[in-house]
């Protein structure tokens, strides 16, 4: 059975070897005969499927939703400025303004240091 129009003459071995290929795809490809239950089974296996990509969606929605409720969160802290200045942005006079209150300072004037002078 030569498929192939070419002439035999003209015919070379790779020809026959591509014949053969689609002689065994035909008969590897051939309809099976069709049962009184092939369209129940097909919509078994077509819900199976739609089941697993369904579960798929979403999970990946769930990942969806922490993904961005977790960035808000962080756009939130890094926008919002803290209640307590930063000492990093503050200056230098700032930083000495916050801490002429407490007690552990040591307040030098030069009123101070004459009269304690005197008394020595």
């Amino acid at each position: 059975m030569n498929e192939s129009r070419i002439s035999p003459e003209r015919r070379s071995p790779e020809d026959d070897r591509l014949d053969a290929l689609f002689r065994a795809y035909r008969s590897a490809c051939e309809p099976a005969e069709v049962s009184v239950n092939f369209m129940p089974e097909l919509w078994q296996k077509i819900d199976h499927v739609q089941s697993r990509t369904f579960s798929f969606r979403r999970i990946a929605r769930g990942f969806l939703t922490a993904a961005t409720a977790a960035s808000l969160v962080m756009a939130t802290l890094v926008v919002v400025p803290a209640w307590h200045p930063s000492p990093v942005n503050a200056t230098y006079v700032e930083i000495l303004a916050a801490h002429s209150d407490s007690p552990d300072t040591v307040d030098v004037t030069p009123a101070d240091s004459a009269e304690d002078s005197e008394e020595i």
